[in-house]
């Protein structure tokens, strides 16, 4: 991985092929992490950068999530983007829309998962299950010391089982269940970039599900990891959150040269 500063000059000028998508992930990404996912939230200036770009010709702006659909919609507020939820099992934008068949066929044993964990580590546990339909996410970055034990046993034994219908990931401080051989990210940005006619692609974002994307774009466009990690598939990293508002406004200013 670079620094993604240190190549500024070269990337511009790819930045400025006559089309652009640019796909971001959310938490971590365009809004700082928070104690809770009710808490994220987008800054103006990140949304008036979006609008911004969104607006300028031939760029696609493309919000890839784990969050449910309508949550991140809300989150970001903006009509013109593309949005992916639950990681890209499903996609919705501007004349395109997609869902994965076999998250749908999950959704019962799904609801099931997150009950059982939910029966096991109730609120005030400090832990937070979240249902979201076509996946679950289950968060312990507030767990009381009490349960870590009882807690890290019980989802290594579910991650590591290896058999079922559902796949468990780990994310900053979540385990993630997704139906096994589910769309993932990487497939959802290929999808998207396939539908436009293969722009170039810029994707960023900072957890473990975004390498998916960072995999299936390798030879494809440019990767951007948030914060550098040894094995990452990005090809650039950034050294915090805050440095993406100026990677959008370095973007937008391409864009603009271009059209000089």
């Amino acid at each position: 991985m670079k620094p993604f500063w240190k190549d500024s000059a070269s990337l511009a000028k790819k930045l400025s092929a006559p089309r652009l998508l640019l796909t971001l992930d959310f938490d971590g990404t365009l809004a700082a992490l928070a104690e809770t996912p009710g808490a994220a939230r987008l800054r103006p200036e990140f949304r008036a950068a979006l609008k911004r770009l969104a607006a300028a010709p031939g760029v696609s702006v493309f919000i890839l999530s784990g969050r449910a659909m309508p949550e991140v919609r809300a989150l970001v507020g903006l009509k013109s983007l593309y949005y992916g939820g639950n990681h890209g099992i499903e996609v919705r934008g501007p004349g395109f829309a997609s869902r994965d068949a076999r998250a749908e066929k999950a959704r019962v044993r799904l609801a099931a998962a997150a009950a059982d964990i939910l029966e096991r580590f109730p609120p005030g546990t400090g832990v937070l299950v979240e249902n979201k339909v076509f996946s679950v996410s289950v968060h312990y970055r507030n767990i009381l010391k009490a349960y870590r034990a009882g807690f890290f046993k019980r989802m290594k034994a579910l991650a590591g089982s290896g058999t079922g219908r559902l796949r468990w990931k780990r994310g900053h401080k979540v385990f993630e269940a997704v139906p096994r051989s589910a769309t993932d990210k990487g497939v959802a940005a290929l999808g998207l970039r396939l539908h436009l006619g293969n722009p170039l692609t810029l994707a960023v974002g900072d957890d473990l599900t975004d390498e998916d994307m960072f995999r299936a774009l390798e030879g494809r466009g440019i990767t951007v990891r948030v914060g550098r990690k040894a094995g990452s598939r990005a090809q650039y990293f950034l050294s915090r959150q805050t440095e993406v508002l100026r990677m959008l406004r370095f973007v937008l200013r391409a864009r603009q040269r271009r059209s000089e």
